[in-house]
């Protein structure tokens, strides 16, 4: 005689894959995802993914990044992939820094992580002004295309960077670092120099400076970066200034995070 599966047994084996499904649609997503594409990947009622979404969040799994409600994956699930700064403490760290950096420097400023192959934008602040960069507040991006990118490899070797590149390195631009030797000898100077600054090459209208902020492990955890409209940013005479500002902005930060 077969034995019946229990009904409160099946129903949390049920809720446990939904979940999993949902949280695997938040990983996957080449953004922050919102519940709406969430219910799509994963054929879930959007009354669904929005309760699983909540419960995650409540959790620390993901994260909700902007008032659109859209999601990333959150410090807890990092905490238990050995992360050593979640987002979350990063953005409340890194923000007043952000807000004074933009302020003094009349640009936009921002703080991204390293996930996976990407960076992931989790802060971005703006300043007024005529013309306006796009909010990249949790997105993702190729790390060779941008400054914010370079300065997060900055601390690879040169085995770390022939991994990277080995899956092949996309040009946006005809600026774009798109060779593996190109790559190993910028990674290396923006090692040297402490700072990455990217000229048109992940859009040709946009030049961008980052520098690498250092965790409580002594790693690089996040980069710091400034950028705006090509023609108005940098102003040459002031490239040593930007510079000044930007790398104190990453050490306030690092210092506060070792602290």
């Amino acid at each position: 005689m077969e034995r019946s599966v229990p009904f409160l047994y099946t129903t949390r084996i049920q809720s446990i894959e939904r979940t999993f499904s949902v949280l695997r649609a938040v990983a996957a997503g080449q953004a922050a995802v919102g519940v709406s594409e969430v219910s799509r990947a994963t054929g879930l009622a959007k009354s669904t993914c929005s309760r699983i979404l909540a419960s995650l969040s409540e959790l620390g799994i993901v994260e909700r990044v902007d008032e659109a409600g859209r999601f990333v994956v959150g410090e807890g699930l990092r905490a238990l992939a050995g992360s050593a700064v979640s987002p979350r403490s990063l953005r409340e760290v890194a923000h007043p820094h952000l807000v004074e950096l933009a302020n003094l420097l009349g640009e936009c400023a921002s703080v991204a992580v390293l996930d996976g192959r990407d960076g992931l934008y989790v802060d971005q602040v703006a300043v007024e002004s005529p013309v306006q960069v796009t909010d990249w507040t949790g997105q993702r991006f190729p790390l060779h295309t941008i400054a914010a990118g370079l300065a997060l490899m900055s601390a690879w070797g040169p085995a770390e960077v022939e991994a990277y590149a080995a899956k092949g390195l996309e040009a946006f631009t005809e600026y774009t670092v798109a060779s593996k030797t190109m790559l190993k000898r910028r990674v290396a100077e923006v090692s040297e120099e402490g700072v990455a600054w990217t000229m048109g090459e992940f859009s040709s209208e946009i030049n961008g400076l980052a520098a690498p902020v250092i965790g409580p492990d002594g790693q690089v955890v996040a980069s710091v970066a400034v950028y705006g409209p090509a023609f108005r940013f940098p102003v040459q005479d002031d490239r040593s200034a930007i510079e000044q500002a930007v790398c104190q902005t990453a050490l306030s930060i690092s210092t506060q995070l070792v602290g």
